[in-house]
């Protein structure tokens, strides 16, 4: 029987039992955006947490390098909803049954173990030694992998796929984000050189009126 849950419980539920959690979650239509969006938030949060903290002997860098929050940025919050726009995409070229909105919630519920997996390594990375990193690899990679499959399941329930097919989205899903991210960045490289080359005209011009 299915309770009327709060939306943290939803998550819980999700987290502790995704096969029937996600099914459960599709046929009641629940899932918040709002916790969606502070969990991606939180992505960002960790991986920050990840690439600028942590203890010495493992993240040497972090303490030598200027920080630059932008490649972080990307590796989350841009990644995050090339996902969602990549899987929406072929999901609707391959019948499935999810909406964008749906998609973007089960994806974020998805993450969170792998949130905590990398929050938890970094703060143990303080405490354990390089011949005992096994620890810290070990939290890292439970987190990672448990939300592979909460991501596999999510997306199953999501579209009602069968399991084969939800790994076939998937890939393309990653193909499709390498393609977008190829796009944004050959466009961006366009801007650029149209900006440089009006700039230039823009300089050459006032520097005659100037003379």
């Amino acid at each position: 029987m299915i309770y009327d849950m709060t939306p943290l419980q939803w998550l819980k539920h999700v987290l502790f039992h995704p096969i029937e959690g996600y099914e459960d979650m599709r046929w009641k239509k629940a899932g918040s955006i709002k916790i969606s969006i502070v969990i991606v938030f939180f992505l960002f949060v960790a991986q920050v947490f990840n690439a600028r903290f942590g203890g010495f002997a493992y993240n040497m860098k972090a303490y030598s390098d200027v920080f630059n929050v932008v490649p972080i940025l990307v590796q989350s919050v841009v990644y995050y909803l090339t996902w969602v726009v990549a899987n929406w995409s072929f999901c609707t070229l391959l019948d499935g049954e999810g909406n964008m909105r749906r998609i973007a919630v089960y994806s974020a519920y998805a993450l969170v173990p792998f949130i905590v997996g990398s929050i938890v390594s970094t703060i143990i990375s303080y405490f354990v030694t390089l011949d005992e990193s096994i620890w810290v690899t070990a939290v890292s990679q439970i987190g990672l992998w448990w939300s592979v499959i909460l991501m596999i399941f999510g997306m199953k329930a999501c579209h009602q796929y069968s399991f084969g097919k939800t790994i076939v989205c998937i890939i393309l899903t990653l193909i499709g984000m390498l393609l977008i991210l190829f796009l944004v960045v050959l466009l961006m490289s366009l801007f650029q050189q149209v900006w440089l080359f009006f700039f230039t005209i823009y300089t050459e011009i006032m520097y005659r009126v100037r003379s």
